[in-house]
């Protein structure tokens, strides 16, 4: 079994720590769970070549950091798309008042798939996530349910602060249940580096809160004083990607530094068979010409995410066929003929 032990405020393989130990210039902290991308010792291997062990640590713990899954060149496109809705901070600085409405409510630094980039809808859509889904889940039949780009900027008068809480009050009609396809798996793409005084997300062990009734989803410092003693920080560098459970008290941490700023892309996914399941119907977003030149321009698999039908779904006939073709005139329907 992998043997993963506590350093400092990082939970590592044990193993890997020892083989780690002479790279002075290997940052322990900065990771919230190493991982063995190599396939760790022993144990079932998955489609990226991870240790079946890990997904246990992920139902054990409830959360897991998966370090430089994404690409730099990956990294760097999508931040080149955040660009249309993000100004840098030297530029907020020096003109803050041109972003007064940007920076009056939190929920405005947060914009929702679809995006204006075809990076950002790419990275949402991105198939090595959809593999990782799928495995954890055991259904190739899996949907996006929510994406979104959030920023956060240091020095103006937010410090984006949250109580503890779990998100599956907007994302399950009941309560959720981590096995199987029945799990939501949340993940937090990070686009910056996110350092101690950049707000790190904090998140409790389920061994921490497991004995206990998940309703209230809400968990305030003042009632529940003892789970922020057993929070635990994810630092992270541009590209690693953290996962965790819907049953995962986590929050935002407070940013402390004077300048900076943190980029990420939030994503919810969910088996498709489970209809009390999922933040949106992407058909509400329709009309939304970024959504029309993504679906035109996606792969079938890409738009399956979405909950496009199928080919070889029952819809497709000559008529819906013809119909879909006058409404996307640049897809390409040559899947869906046969």
């Amino acid at each position: 079994m992998l043997d993963l032990i506590w350093v400092g405020d990082t939970l590592i393989d044990r193993q890997l720590r020892r083989s780690l130990a002479w790279n002075r210039n290997f940052d322990l902290r900065r990771m919230g769970v190493a991982l063995r991308v190599d396939g760790g010792r022993g144990g079932g291997q998955s489609c990226l070549g991870w240790s079946m062990e890990i997904f246990a640590r992920l139902q054990s713990e409830g959360f897991v950091v998966v370090p430089g899954l994404l690409s730099r060149s990956v990294v760097v496109s999508a931040r080149k798309n955040l660009t249309r809705y993000y100004p840098a901070p030297a530029e907020l600085r020096a003109t803050p008042e041109r972003y007064a409405e940007l920076l009056a409510e939190i929920d405005n630094l947060k914009h929702e798939f679809p995006f204006a980039g075809d990076a950002l809808n790419d990275l949402a859509t991105d198939p090595k996530i959809a593999r990782i889904v799928t495995e954890l889940l055991g259904t190739d039949d899996i949907r996006l349910s929510q994406a979104a780009i959030w920023a956060k900027y240091a020095g103006f008068g937010s410090d984006y602060e949250q109580e503890l809480h779990a998100d599956f009050e907007g994302n399950t009609l009941v309560i959720p249940r981590d096995d199987g396809d029945f799990r939501q798996v949340n993940l937090i793409l990070y686009l910056t580096d996110v350092t101690a005084d950049l707000g790190p997300t904090r998140l409790v062990p389920l061994k921490h809160t497991r004995s206990n009734p998940l309703w209230p989803p809400w968990r305030p410092r003042d009632r529940y004083p003892a789970l922020y003693k057993h929070e635990r920080p994810v630092l992270a560098r541009a590209g690693d990607v953290l996962v965790f459970g819907m049953s995962v008290f986590h929050r935002a941490s407070p940013i402390t530094a004077t300048e900076g700023c943190r980029l990420t892309l939030h994503l919810v996914y969910r088996a498709g068979r489970h209809g009390f399941q999922g933040y949106q119907l992407w058909s509400k977003q329709g009309e939304d010409p970024h959504l029309s030149r993504f679906l035109q321009r996606a792969t079938v698999e890409q738009r399956s995410l979405l909950g496009f039908p199928k080919p070889g779904d029952a819809y497709w006939n000559a008529e819906t066929l013809q119909a879909v073709a006058l409404r996307y005139p640049r897809m390409d329907l040559a899947a869906y003929r046969i």
